[in-house]
């Protein structure tokens, strides 16, 4: 080999070097950034902090899309076979969203009949703390009556279908009696308890006139505390939702009407809206990513 293919050798491994350690070098830089991003989230504050993380650097202020679909109970299991449900989860989204500095606004997608007062009022009271915060707008899907609107009720704005059914402001609660069924079959219930009304709602008996009395009192404290979650979020006299709150569902239109509902229009009108608030909001010239 000649003195010159040695040369051109030694100048070829020599580039070679300059670029691995090129390359190694631009791949230090956002791992040093990370390990200083994780340095600091120990602080005494507590907690991984977003403003100095490289992740939080590349990401993108936005607007975040949560769906409530389906029966409101709290029931948030995930399985292999199924996709996450239940208020527990639309919770944790909720508040996920309050706490991320790059979602600037919350459109919630409702499309569900109601379901159980307890989580209801959870959504209801996730809603309220997100909207401290940040713009929150409701889009009414097929239905969201009942505890569907228990939520929607909280958000600054509610659009809604012309045809979408709505309302069913109410609490309801049922049973069945089975006493003739069991006397016929034979089958004779027997009952121990510490006191009169720890079988309140058997099946195998008539109700008595107390246990009903207690149980009306029940629905009737329920139903004042949505009565008063309407008022609050509709800006409502509570005598004018009283006389709305009678159990029926309305449609979009008498919804808006009625003033349970701000507006007529789809998602997509909702959004716009939104985009428009967040805009004004923050001094924004361009739509947010969705």
């Amino acid at each position: 080999m000649s003195d010159s293919e040695n040369n051109n050798g030694n100048e070829k491994s020599k580039s070679w070097v300059i670029w691995l350690i090129l390359a190694l070098s631009l791949l230090a830089i956002p791992v040093g950034l990370l390990s200083r991003a994780d340095h600091k989230g120990g602080s005494e504050k507590g907690g991984d902090s977003e403003e100095t993380s490289a992740w939080s650097m590349l990401k993108k202020d936005k607007i975040k899309v949560i769906r409530l679909d389906g029966m409101i109970m709290d029931q948030g299991r995930e399985s292999i076979l199924s996709l996450p449900r239940g208020a527990s989860i639309a919770i944790k989204n909720l508040r996920k969203a309050r706490d991320d500095k790059h979602i600037k606004g919350v459109l919630i997608r409702i499309n569900s009949p109601g379901g159980t007062v307890g989580a209801s009022q959870e959504l209801n009271q996730a809603v309220q703390e997100l909207r401290k915060e940040k713009p929150v707008i409701a889009t009414m899907g097929d239905l969201a009556a009942s505890g569907g609107y228990y939520v929607a009720c909280a958000c600054d704005r509610i659009y809604a279908n012309p045809g979408t059914l709505t309302g069913s402001i109410g609490v309801i609660m049922s049973g069945f009696n089975l006493k003739g069924l069991t006397e016929k079959l034979g089958v004779e219930p027997k009952v121990v308890k510490s006191g009169p009304f720890k079988d309140l709602t058997s099946m195998y008996r008539p109700m008595s006139d107390a246990e009903r009395e207690i149980l009306q009192g029940l629905i009737d404290d329920s139903y004042d505390q949505f009565v008063t979650a309407v008022a609050q979020g509709r800006k409502m006299e509570k005598e004018a939702v009283k006389k709305l709150a009678d159990g029926r569902i309305y449609s979009g239109r008498q919804a808006v009407k009625n003033g349970l509902v701000d507006k007529l229009g789809s998602y997509e009108d909702a959004l716009n809206d939104l985009q428009a608030t967040c805009k004004k909001k923050y001094s924004l010239k361009k739509d947010l990513k969705v």
